[in-house]
């Protein structure tokens, strides 16, 4: 697992909850499952105010960014 989970799905407690929360204005979802199953609330924020929904799956691709850089030095 690459990504910030949790076992809460979303929010853990009641008073967590956004008041508008950002998956019911999702206008699309791969899948069309439920992003927060398992995994952090999507409005949860991260250092400098970036928000889950931003960061999520940004740990992946800086590990695919590093294999890239080091097969393309490899020449």
């Amino acid at each position: 697992m690459n990504e910030a989970s949790n076992f809460c799905n979303g929010v853990c407690y009641k008073d967590q909850m956004a008041q508008s929360p950002v998956k019911s204005k999702l206008s699309y979802v791969p899948t069309g499952r439920d992003l927060e199953e398992k995994s952090m609330s999507l409005d949860g924020v991260h250092a400098n105010n970036y928000t889950e929904l931003d960061t999520h799956s940004l740990f992946g691709t800086y590990e695919v960014k590093a294999t890239h850089d080091w097969f393309k030095d490899q020449k």
